[in-house]
């Protein structure tokens, strides 16, 4: 039997102070179910340290990362207020091999459960924000998708934009990305990029979670996965997400 607690402890000593562990899937067999038990007993942990949950994060909503993990579907971590920036700078010695994520996240104005259509999603949103996310890893060596979704969706932090948009005013699917590392241009994408539409991903997390009689509350912050494939950063580097007329999000790595 897998002690989730004991995984769940090991993972929040690595978030806590940023030195990796061997990833679980070298000593467990780890079923998705399990992987998913660990990540709760893991956000327990932080909000026994005083985080609060503000909404989610999708992973694998983008082709290109599923190829890469052998995934065919997506998966879903928590986003706790101890996650999100305020200000446009992340310190590197709270991370271990960070990498950044432009996302277009929505922004509930109502509580979605069952399976949605698009439009019942856009419905229920109250705005969708750019953003840029900074995904982490808490174990080294080669991660399976059940290591990933053990350790959170690999989430660590969230830099929102500084604008918002009305998410019936914009075709989401088409909307465009550049990621900029220093200057340079290191990624592009678009919307279509997340499971066709960044709309699907948020509808498929209200279906998961109807399968265990929860719901995407009102107010929640729904990051819907990465236009483009997730771009490796380090000290001093400087990161720019152009989302054309919706704006652009910054960051900073100290």
């Amino acid at each position: 039997m897998t002690d989730t607690d004991a995984l769940g402890d090991r993972l929040f000593e690595a978030y806590a102070t940023a030195d990796p562990v061997a990833p679980l899937s070298a000593s467990h067999d780890l079923s998705m179910g399990d992987s998913y038990a660990v990540q709760a007993a893991t956000l327990a942990r932080r909000r026994e340290a005083g985080a609060e949950p503000v909404g989610y994060k999708l992973g694998f909503t983008n082709g290109t990362i599923q190829a890469q993990y052998g995934v065919a579907e997506p998966a879903h971590g928590r986003l706790l207020d101890d996650a999100l920036l305020d200000a446009d700078v992340v310190a590197s010695d709270e991370l271990i091999e960070p990498r950044v994520e432009p996302e277009l996240a929505f922004v509930m104005d109502e509580p979605l459960s069952g399976e949605p259509a698009v439009h019942e999603v856009l419905a229920a949103t109250r705005a969708v924000v750019p953003v840029i996310e900074v995904v982490d890893r808490r174990m080294d060596g080669g991660l399976t998708a059940t290591d990933a979704v053990a350790d959170n969706a690999l989430a660590a932090r969230l830099r929102p934009g500084p604008t918002a948009a009305d998410p019936t005013a914009t075709d989401w699917g088409s909307a465009a990305v550049q990621l900029r590392v220093d200057g340079s241009l290191r990624a592009t994408g678009t919307g279509a990029d997340v499971l066709g539409h960044p709309a699907e991903a948020v509808a498929w997390l209200a279906g998961r979670l109807a399968e265990r009689d929860d719901h995407v509350p009102a107010g929640a912050l729904v990051s819907t996965g990465s236009l483009t494939e997730a771009v490796p950063v380090g000290p001093g580097d400087a990161v720019t997400a152009a989302f054309g007329s919706l704006g652009s999000v910054s960051l900073r790595v100290a």
